[in-house]
């Protein structure tokens, strides 16, 4: 597929992504950031750009925000989150570790880092 969705070599996609982004820059001259996509990772950075004062423009191409986000039906796993400790919920970072293992994930590495920091993750 390479170069058969490109102008002059140029990924289509970055074309329109160039146009969207100085139509954007007109309509909003204020805004210091562009954030595609409006699932958890985008709605994310979209907040980061508000908590540290600035100004921002989300875009998705769905009528809703939430993308693959929505379709985590039993919600974001984390351990050692505050409402567990509020509610005296005995957890662990080392029984998640253990059990996200066992449920067949493949890189201990990758799993120490997301079960070590999921309950600051959820908490935020």
């Amino acid at each position: 597929l390479k170069g058969r969705f490109s102008v002059q070599g140029v990924p289509f996609g970055l074309q329109l992504l160039c146009v969207v982004a100085g139509t954007m820059a007109t309509v909003f001259p204020t805004s210091q950031a562009i954030v595609v996509g409006g699932g958890l990772a985008g709605m994310s950075a979209a907040n980061t750009v508000l908590e540290n004062g600035g100004k921002v423009v989300l875009l998705d191409k769905s009528s809703f925000c939430g993308g693959n986000s929505t379709k985590a039906t039993s919600g974001i796993n984390g351990a050692a989150t505050k409402t567990q400790k509020d509610k005296g919920i005995d957890d662990s970072v080392d029984l998640f570790t253990s059990d996200t293992l066992k449920g067949g994930a493949k890189k201990p590495e990758v799993v120490k880092v997301l079960c070590g920091n999921s309950g600051a993750d959820v908490d935020w």
